[in-house]
């Protein structure tokens, strides 16, 4: 029941862009957003190149105090030091114009996968997919980036399979594994759950609670306290997701991903571990700044020479985190 992904604009020439690439081995890096959406969708990259047979892939997210939002020139000097043949964007990109452009001038191509609206000027990428491009026939407009990234790799995997690529070797796999990851980006971005959206999340809970889940989201669970067998989709957005985002916030989100990756149950559970204790922290941190933002507000309202009107700027030292949810 789900939309065909060749409606997506962009899909030939992405697909086309990556078979190149792994016909070569060259090596592909994946530059991620800091939240959950971008961590799953880093995760769900790395794990479906792996599964269609290519390994010569790594991850870049940028430090959120460091480089900013985005494919910046900034966070692509960085990944020039690995020398990429491909750059892929995933959860962002759209508007990263400047970013793309110091990629061409180091010679590497760019791939953009994004959800978020985009400008007037688009980056010069060698292909772009986004299903809010304007003149994209793709009706699910609300996919997030990981629904994004996933459609490509079903289109990947349809190409592989008419070249033959697949053999007693290298078998075709089966892609579904990823719709436990799927569901939860998708669930954590609080995009709409229109039909497309539901069919992925709900196929993603089917088959956590039926065992078929990664061992960093089984960890996941575990350490919020949710049951597997009856995890629902409310869990995911208000116990795991703000566990993910946690390192995003105050760490290097690459611990979320580093848990997404995860097969081996022992450490997948020590890395959970290190994201519940920074959600805890982050958890304090938020009640200290909601008691300053609090005592600012009564301090001005008291003041009889202010006005309420003054009261938003003396907020403009929290207005970052007020944007993103802190307080």
């Amino acid at each position: 029941g789900l939309l065909p992904y060749q409606s997506l604009m962009g899909i030939k020439a992405a697909v086309s862009l990556l078979v190149n690439v792994m016909q070569l081995n060259a090596a592909i890096m994946i530059v991620g957003d800091f939240d959950a959406d971008g961590a799953t969708s880093t995760a769900v990259a790395i794990r479906a190149l792996r599964l269609l047979g290519h390994h010569n892939v790594s991850y870049l997210v940028p430090n959120r105090f460091e480089f900013g939002y985005g494919l910046t020139p900034e966070i692509v000097d960085v990944a020039q030091q690995s020398k990429p043949d491909l750059i892929i964007t995933v959860d962002n990109g759209i508007a990263s114009i400047e970013g793309v452009a110091r990629a061409k001038q180091y010679g590497i191509k760019v791939l953009v996968t994004d959800h978020h609206l985009p400008a007037d000027e688009l980056p010069d990428a060698d292909a772009i997919v986004n299903p809010n491009q304007h003149g994209d026939k793709f009706e699910c407009k609300a996919t997030a980036g990981v629904g994004v990234i996933f459609y490509i790799m079903l289109a990947l995997r349809a190409a592989l399979r008419d070249m033959q690529w697949f053999t007693d070797s290298r078998p075709e796999p089966n892609l579904a594994e990823l719709l436990d990851l799927v569901a939860l980006g998708t669930v954590a971005d609080v995009v709409a759950l229109e039909h497309n959206n539901r069919i992925l999340v709900a196929q993603g809970i089917a088959r956590i609670r039926s065992g078929k889940v990664s061992a960093g989201l089984k960890a996941l669970i575990k350490v919020a306290g949710r049951n597997i067998q009856s995890l629902k989709a409310s869990d995911m957005g208000f116990a795991i997701a703000p566990r993910i985002n946690a390192a995003g916030r105050l760490e290097d989100m690459s611990i979320g991903i580093e848990c997404l990756l995860c097969d081996d149950d022992a450490k997948a559970l020590a890395l959970a571990t290190e994201l519940d204790a920074l959600n805890h922290s982050r958890r304090e941190i938020e009640s200290e700044m909601k008691q300053q933002a609090f005592q600012i507000l009564d301090k001005y309202l008291k003041n009889e020479t202010r006005s309420v009107e003054d009261v938003p700027a003396a907020l403009c030292l929290f207005q970052d985190d007020w944007h993103e949810g802190v307080i």
